[in-house]
């Protein structure tokens, strides 16, 4: 699909938080990933991992000095209008924004 678009990379957002927990998200897995899609693909394609090596904390206070508006980004697995705030994804949220030293703009779900 990507190459069709006329893309020129893939992008994956994975972090080293991931790396424990996710397999696919750790660098050996994206570098052999990325070797097998440039040599699938006419166009070379390959996979981008910009925050491989950062932490969410890293991510979150790059994002506050490129000036992201956090209160418009969405990280829950539970899928609903309001971050659960209790999965582990909200869970890693929260603790990024802590590291970060930046207010977390959230609306969670108010805690059963």
């Amino acid at each position: 699909v990507a190459e069709s678009c006329g893309a020129q990379q893939l992008v994956i957002a994975a972090h080293s938080g991931d790396h424990s927990i996710y397999p696919d998200c750790r660098e050996e897995f994206m570098a052999a990933m990325t070797e097998a899609i440039r040599l699938g693909t006419y166009a070379g394609l390959g996979i981008l991992r910009p925050f491989i090596h950062m932490s969410k904390g890293d991510i979150a206070a790059m994002g506050q000095d490129l000036g992201v508006d956090f209160s418009r980004t969405y990280s829950c697995y539970k899928g609903g209008a309001v971050h659960c705030g209790v999965c582990s994804t909200c869970m890693e949220r929260r603790e990024a924004f802590r590291e970060a030293g930046i207010p977390d703009p959230t609306a969670y779900a108010p805690a059963k």
